[in-house]
């Protein structure tokens, strides 16, 4: 059901959404699975749940945020999980406004090259922000190209981390963490 909702508003929504079908299960599990380790997990553009279902099964986690701008997608998440806090606002005043202590995976959905340019910046500022004042924490994107998801300055570095054929289309996941500076690398000469 999920993917007929997607593919009968794609035509109207496909710079907010970017897909024409839901993640399939062997990338919401990669997702998940790069998620495992932090101690909380923060979910970016969770949509009609896709990802928000496996992030459920990961253990060892203190916390699930799920954010979703379109209001009845926000809704209909709170009904499906109602074990997972969902906050219906944007990515950015969502990663502005989030407060954990400790690890911090940031699971996205988000279809950074089909939103329009300020919206985009807005977030990508907000990503990097979160990273900055957070280096422990990693933010998690899949993409249906071959380049990263965006820009990003030495201070950040994206890490390839698979292919997943079995998605419609096909996506590859990323991975963005700060860059760790050695004390060799800080050291001045």
């Amino acid at each position: 059901m999920d993917r007929l909702l997607n593919l009968g508003k794609f035509p109207d929504s496909f710079r907010t959404r970017g897909a024409i079908a839901p993640s399939s299960d062997r990338l919401c599990v990669a997702l998940a699975g790069l998620a495992s380790n932090a101690d909380h997990i923060l979910e970016l553009g969770a949509g009609t749940g896709a990802v928000t279902r496996a992030l459920t099964k990961v253990s060892g986690v203190k916390s699930l945020q799920a954010v979703e701008l379109q209001k009845k997608l926000a809704h209909d998440l709170k009904l499906k999980f109602p074990g997972v806090d969902v906050e219906n606002c944007s990515a950015d005043v969502a990663l502005d406004s989030y407060c954990a202590q400790g690890s911090v995976a940031v699971v996205s959905s988000l279809p950074f090259r089909s939103l329009p340019g300020n919206i985009k910046s807005a977030i990508v500022k907000s990503v990097l922000r979160f990273l900055q004042a957070s280096p422990q924490s990693r933010f998690i994107q899949f993409t249906y190209g071959f380049r990263e998801p965006f820009a990003v300055s030495a201070e950040f570095q994206w890490r390839r981390v698979k292919w997943i054929y079995a998605n419609l289309p096909p996506a590859c996941i990323w991975v963005l963490t700060k860059t760790e500076v050695t004390c060799e690398a800080a050291r001045p000469e």
